[in-house]
Parts: C-alpha cells; sequence; structure tokens
C-alpha cells in the first residue's frame, strides 16, 4: 500500500492565474532512454522532443544562454499559495486547472516528450527548480519527461545553439491529468507517521546545519527537524564538474540512499523547507535511483509550522 492510499487527499491550494510563456518547438515525441537525457542525445532528437528552459527566473540564463528556440517558465509561474492558520502558505502545487494554462501557454501539446533544461550552472533555484517542474508533471500525469544533463551550459559545450532569450510559442493542447496521491504527502500524512500510523520513513533533505537546528529559514516557524526524519541532503546527487552542475548515476544514487538511509525497505516522505530542494532528493531517490514508494511533502516545513501549532525538535 502506497503513502497515500491510506489518506484522503487535501486540497491543492488557490490557483494562481498565470501568464503564457512562450514557444515551444514543432516537436514530435520519442520514447526517452533514462529520466536524465545528455546532451548529444538531446541535440540528436531535437526534433522529436519539447525543449523547456526552466529555472528561478530568466537572468540565471545570463552566463548561459537560453537553449534555442525553446520557451521560458519561472518557478513563481507553476506555484500556488493559499492561507494558513499564522501567514499565507506559498509554494504550493498549483490546481491542475492552473498547471494546465501554464503549459498549454508553454506551447506543449498532451502527446509531447518534454526535455527540461535548467541553465546547467548552478544548484540551488535551477536544478532545484528542473525537478520540482518534473514533480509536478510527473503528479498531473506526463511521464514522457527527462531532465537534460548539465542544461543549457551542457548543450552548448555539445555544439546547440544557445540564445540571448527565449523562444515564444503558440497555446498547445496539454491537458493535465487526476493528481498522483502517491506521489504528494500531505501533513495529514506527515502527523500519521509521526504518531506511528504510518511505516513512512521521513527524510530530510536541507543542509545538515538546518536539519540539526544551527540555522533556519525565516519562512519556517522554529528550528530543527521533523520527529523521526533522517537527513539526506539534496546535494548529493548532483556532481558539478567544471562550472556545469550534472546529476549522479544511477549507481552513485543507489549507494548514496543505501548509505543514508540503511535499513530503510519502506515508503519514503522526502521535505524541506517548502518542497523546493527536496524536489531534487525527491527525484534522486525516486527517479535515478529507482526506489518505488517516495513521495514529496508539499510545503514542508513551511506548511507544518506556519499552518498549525506544530514544532521541530533537536537532537532526536
Amino acid at each position: 500500500m502506497t503513502i497515500r492510499q491510506s489518506f484522503h487527499a487535501a486540497a491543492l491550494g488557490i490557483a494562481v492565474a498565470l501568464p503564457g510563456a512562450a514557444m515551444a518547438q514543432d516537436a514530435g515525441s520519442v520514447d526517452l532512454p533514462e529520466p536524465v537525457v545528455g546532451a548529444d542525445w538531446a541535440l540528436a532528437h531535437q526534433d522529436e522532443v519539447t525543449l523547456i528552459n526552466v529555472s528561478r527566473r530568466p537572468s540565471n540564463y545570463d552566463a548561459t544562454g537560453f537553449v534555442d528556440g525553446a520557451p521560458f517558465v519561472g518557478m513563481s509561474e507553476f506555484l500556488s499559495e493559499r492561507p494558513g492558520m499564522k501567514d499565507t502558505i506559498r509554494y504550493l502545487a498549483p490546481s491542475a486547472e492552473a498547471f494546465e494554462t501554464v503549459m498549454q501557454g508553454l506551447g506543449v501539446d498532451i502527446d509531447d516528450t518534454i526535455v527540461i533544461a535548467p541553465a546547467g550552472d548552478t544548484v540551488y533555484g535551477d536544478a532545484t527548480v528542473a525537478s520540482r517542474f518534473y514533480w509536478q508533471l510527473k503528479y498531473f500525469g506526463h511521464d514522457n519527461v527527462a531532465i537534460l544533463d548539465g542544461g543549457a551550459a551542457a548543450w552548448d559545450a555539445a555544439g546547440g545553439e544557445v540564445a540571448e532569450s527565449p523562444g515564444s510559442a503558440a497555446n498547445g493542447n496539454y491537458t493535465a491529468g487526476a493528481p498522483r496521491e502517491d506521489l504528494l504527502a500531505t501533513t495529514q500524512d506527515v502527523t500519521a507517521v509521526i504518531d506511528g500510523d504510518s511505516p513512512a520513513q521521513l527524510v530530510d533533505n536541507r543542509p545538515l546545519v538546518q536539519f540539526t537546528g544551527q540555522m533556519s529559514k525565516d519562512y519556517v516557524d522554529g528550528s530543527g527537524h521533523l520527529p523521526g526524519a533522517r537527513p539526506l541532503p539534496f546535494t548529493q546527487f548532483v556532481a558539478p564538474r567544471d562550472g556545469i552542475v550534472y546529476w549522479r548515476s544511477p549507481e552513485a544514487a543507489r549507494e548514496i540512499v543505501a548509505s543514508m538511509l540503511p535499513g530503510t525497505d519502506g515508503p519514503i516522505i522526502n521535505y524541506c523547507n517548502s518542497g523546493h530542494v527536496s524536489s531534487l532528493a525527491w527525484f534522486g531517490v525516486s527517479e535515478i535511483a529507482d526506489r518505488p514508494d517516495v513521495a514529496l511533502y508539499d510545503g514542508s516545513l513551511h506548511e507544518w509550522t506556519l499552518d498549525g501549532n506544530r514544532s521541530l525538535v533537536i537532537g532526536e
């Protein structure tokens, strides 16, 4: 039984009206070999895939250039927010309708093979945004998607065309599927784990200084980690070299999971401060290491501490 099969789905929040971004290539469809594809493969199949530049903001591509002809979408365009008890809860997955609007504005069709291209020279706010976008595509039922290893930087190094600005496009016919509840963990799911009613392992993907409570983010009300959580920093799953951020191999990802989470054979719930960087760890564990039953706690400690009177722990 999966994590979410035992619980009712929570509301996804208030949808944010999102502008259409730009233009995707007139692409066909091809089977992807892995969840991460190299620049050489992407170049060889560029007429069969829909490439999308995805990062926190357009300026992240100042040093690398955009993949030529591909549209751009920023993180704020595909997330939503809702009121909480203490403050607004941000960084949440949008409604299916809102996400559908984003994808159609990017020129994506329902049967497109999507390759996500971060800038490729930074982990936080770039590789992490690409993984979050990937997770949302999978969450809304689009399986034919991969992340470009090394992003636009690797594309450029392999001889691909880059541009100073992203492309533009007419609307596509992308349709969001029913949310896959097994990929998303809610506060109710996390509470059930802490109360001993669910066998899932909580995994904290933040830097160790945040796990131990030595520092915290201002949008999290408290320091420390969830009770019973084990640390697995998100940066373990990437391997920057020569100024380009590459992903770990499947073998390396499996070794990381085995060494950091020994004895963890059942369900896993990844979390961070907001559900942003934990998406990178989710991608590393679920997609690269190919572990089953891995969920992402959407909202993470931001929601846990600001939408209820819940505490964190230090040293447990």
